[in-house]
């Protein structure tokens, strides 16, 4: 998705939701700014980064008792890729270790960090598992 396709989004969503149109545009607002640190152009990647952070975010309100927050959630969490899960991860693991023969930590998380579609947290209790 395109900053352009974003912001078209988000325009259509200010008639119909505003708590979509919000969400929307703290997103666009997110990107943005994230590239403008990098002295990029806002790129899908950069989207992306935005939705992680303000998903994290959501996250924290919800359990500070925002139930508001929900509807953004799912809203932020609808720009991610989706997450592999525990068995995906592991194989994933385990090949990445082969490959660099042996359980290096941080070279198999720099790794797994590129992706995009693995939960860290999850990644490091199944290498230390290992």
């Amino acid at each position: 998705m395109t900053i352009l396709e974003l912001k078209k989004m988000m325009m259509k969503a200010k008639k119909e939701d505003k708590t979509k149109a919000n969400a929307l545009m703290m997103l666009v607002d997110s990107a943005q700014k994230i590239a403008k640190e990098k002295g990029e152009e806002v790129s899908e990647k950069h989207i992306i980064d935005a939705a992680k952070k303000l998903a994290k975010m959501a996250k924290e309100s919800i359990e500070a008792g925002m139930e508001e927050a929900k509807k953004e959630l799912e809203i932020y969490e609808s720009f991610l890729p989706k997450m592999l899960n525990e068995e995906e991860t592991t194989k994933i693991i385990k090949n990445i270790i082969d490959e660099i023969g042996g359980k290096n930590m941080g070279e198999i998380m720099k790794r797994l960090k590129q992706r995009g579609d693995i939960d860290l947290a999850l990644a490091s209790k199944i290498i230390k598992s290992l």
